[in-house]
This record gives C-alpha cells, structure tokens and sequence, in this order.
C-alpha cells in the first residue's frame, strides 16, 4: 500500500507540474519544435504505425476491451474487480474530460494526419487511457495468471502498448508531448489510487 500511496504522490505531482509549466520555457519550445518536425518530417511509415495504437487507445478500442473483462468479470462474480475496472476506465475519462474543459489547450495547429478533435488538448485521454485502463486490465489479468514468467511478459507488453499509444498522438500532431506526459503521469495517479481504493474495500469487506 505504501508503494501505491507513493506513486500517486509522485505521479499527481508530475501532472501538476507539467499542467503549471507547459506554457513556459523550455517546454512551450519544446512542444512547437516537435510538433513542427512531425508536420514536416515524420517518416511516412511512422504515421501509418501510430494509427492501430491511436485506435487502440480511443473510446471504441477502450469501450470493446472494457466491455469484454466486464463480461468476463460479472461470469466470476467478481463485483469489487469490475468496480475497480470502472472506477479506473470509466472514472478516468470523466476526469480528463473535466481537465480538459478547465485547462482548456489548444492542439498543435501546423498539420495533423486525422481531423483534430473538438476537445482540447490537455491532458491527452489517449494517454491516460493507455496507463489507467489498460493498467487496471493488467492488474486484473496478472492476478488470474499462475506463471510469474507470463506475468512479466504481460506487463511488458502492456507497458509498451500505453507508450505506443502516447506516442501515436504525437506521431498523428493531434497533441503536444506535454499533453501526451500529463496524460501519462494522470492516468498513473489514478490507476494508484484505484488500487488503493480496491484494497481498502477488500481489506474493509
């Protein structure tokens, strides 16, 4: 728990950082140069790559990946596990979509592969879907796993599908890289404190 406790503190205070230093130097630079590069630069076959991910980590990819272990988990009886899975999908997009209307970014505007969004831009939900969400499917999926050698491989690949994800709105100009850190960084927050809450329950229950 305590473990938890710190990567919500660290994470929140990450997210906070980057939500109060995101239009100040060096880092308002650093999202125009890059977005400019990808507008102008990026490898052809990198943007075709970032599609699957960016798919991956919308509302259709989210909802059909949720819908499924929801499925799986109302078969089991497994009631405090689709809370957390709710809690931390379902309870995450609320709240970036909360941020985003409070916070209010505009998207990079020099060119992007897909039509932007009408939302703003920070933090990405992409983002924080790729940790939050597919975090909490790890969670649940580790746990039914006997193999600690599977465990790992499934951690790491979800490891790299979140970054894949992240990355893939960068890679589509449809975010700044601070939008796509904060997304990371809020969707840890939230994923911890899930955690917490699913073991307090537990514990309390």
């Amino acid at each position: 728990m305590k473990a938890r406790f710190a990567v919500l503190v660290v994470a929140a205070t990450c997210f906070t950082a980057l939500g109060l230093a995101h239009e100040h130097e060096p880092l308002e630079s650093l999202d125009a140069e890059v977005s400019e590069w990808v507008a102008g630069s990026l490898p052809e076959w990198l943007e075709v790559l970032a599609r699957p991910f960016s798919w991956l980590g919308g509302w259709i990819g989210i909802t059909a990946l949720t819908v499924a272990a929801a499925v799986l988990l109302v078969r089991e009886r497994s009631r405090l596990d689709l809370e957390f899975l709710l809690a931390a999908v379902v309870g995450s997009q609320i709240a970036v979509a909360l941020l985003k209307a409070w916070i209010d970014r505009a998207r990079p505007d020099v060119g992007s592969a897909v039509p932007l969004p009408e939302s703003a831009a920070f933090p990405s939900g992409h983002a924080t879907a790729g940790v939050a969400a597919l975090g909490a499917f790890a969670v649940l999926a580790s746990e039914r796993l006997h193999d600690p050698r599977a465990r790992l491989r499934l951690w790491v690949g979800i490891a790299l599908v979140g970054l894949a994800v992240g990355l893939s709105r960068v890679a589509l100009n449809v975010h700044f890289v601070t939008d796509v850190l904060a997304g990371w960084c809020f969707g840890l927050a939230w994923l911890a404190a899930c955690l917490l809450l699913r073991e307090r329950f537990r514990g309390s229950g």
